[in-house]
């Protein structure tokens, strides 16, 4: 019996050819599926990561002119006004001034809520000012925020440093008291760690850590 012929080739033949071209275009997807996925995972990271540095520029370049004063340029020193760093925990801090340049002097806060950074800023004194809850957000899926106080000569504070502290026994949710401000007063540079991961479908979790060194230039 003879095999059926389609176009001067065989059915045997047609059958071989379209057989070694699906293992030819199985072999090409094994190679760029890989590739493929991996995009989407290495643009995510990247957007995740972009988003943590913008987060830690903002909160540097704002905390570095914790204290500033602008209305009271007409004083000897435009910066005179105490309690520049409002609250300063392992996981927050608060600092005073005019940090946006909108001519006031206003309390920013930095926190962690439920892996979100935000920035609260609003009025020194009022309790909304110190909650985390309804601040701006600065970055979303952040596993730990941190906060490293040291003074003029570079020793820790406080010292030596304990696990979770609230420096002068201070931290966020009320309206920080003055009444001893030993160890905030002390300040001069502050260490800023952000550590955050992006989850991808399939594949392995992406995880970076941003620290940034800030020093006071109001002190």
């Amino acid at each position: 019996m003879r095999s059926s012929v389609l176009g001067g080739f065989t059915v045997v033949e047609v059958l071989v050819a379209i057989f070694m071209f699906g293992l030819i275009l199985f072999g090409i997807m094994q190679v760029f599926e890989p590739t493929t996925l991996a995009y989407p995972s290495a643009q995510r990271t990247i957007n995740t990561q972009r988003s943590g540095r913008t987060a830690m520029d903002v909160m540097a370049r704002e905390i570095r002119m914790a204290g500033y004063f602008p209305e009271n340029a007409d004083k000897t020193d435009e910066n005179d006004q105490s309690n520049a760093i409002e609250v300063a925990t392992n996981a927050a801090l608060a600092v005073a001034g005019d940090l946006d340049g909108a001519g006031s002097t206003s309390t920013f806060l930095f926190c962690l809520d439920a892996g979100t950074l935000r920035r609260v800023h609003g009025p020194r004194g009022a309790a909304s000012s110190y909650s985390c809850r309804g601040g701006n957000v600065l970055a979303e899926r952040v596993d730990r925020l941190a906060f490293a106080y040291y003074d003029a000569s570079s020793t820790p504070l406080p010292n030596p440093p304990t696990g979770a502290y609230d420096l002068d026994g201070q931290a966020i949710g009320t309206v920080p008291s003055f009444a001893t401000t030993t160890e905030r007063g002390a300040i001069r540079r502050i260490v800023m760690t952000l550590t955050a991961t992006e989850a991808v479908p399939n594949q392995p979790s992406q995880t970076y850590t941003l620290t940034s060194d800030v020093r006071l230039r109001n002190p």
